[in-house]
């Protein structure tokens, strides 16, 4: 599948990960939706930041590098989680505590800027089909 110039992508933080950790278990996988993401804009919401650049990724030099080229070469929206985070948060303790359709907090906040129909998003990159696959389908989002 070849994408325009004009689609615009929400990549998952697992996405990212899993491309630059070569022991990841996706990582394979990662390497070989890489070319997914050319052509594309991306919507990098500040809790993908926070999970993807974590303790090991910010101690390897070169993949900081080569991540931080990698969101320069592409339009690169920065998104602003706030106006996100304080519905979610609360949605997401209930759940939590049950262990019934429990959702990370980053996963919740991702899944509200899906389901926000201002927010332009033609298709996701991740591995967390399970979490992503119902809101991805409502909004019409392809899930690479």
């Amino acid at each position: 599948m070849t994408l325009t110039s004009n689609r615009t992508l929400l990549v998952d933080s697992g996405f990212f990960i899993a491309l630059f950790e070569p022991r990841d278990q996706h990582h394979k996988a990662a390497c070989e939706k890489r070319d997914r993401l050319k052509s594309s804009s991306f919507v990098v919401p500040w809790p993908i930041l926070y999970e993807t650049i974590n303790t090991r990724f910010v101690r390897r030099p070169k993949t900081i590098v080569q991540f931080e080229s990698l969101l320069r070469t592409h339009n690169t929206v920065l998104l602003d989680d706030s106006s996100y985070r304080r519905g979610v948060y609360k949605n997401v303790l209930a759940p939590a505590k049950t262990q019934r359709n429990a959702m990370s907090l980053v996963d919740a906040v991702l899944y509200a800027i899906l389901d926000d129909t201002n927010v332009r998003i033609n298709a996701m990159l991740t591995f967390n089909f399970r979490d992503f696959g119902p809101i991805c389908r409502k909004q019409g989002i392809e899930l690479l």
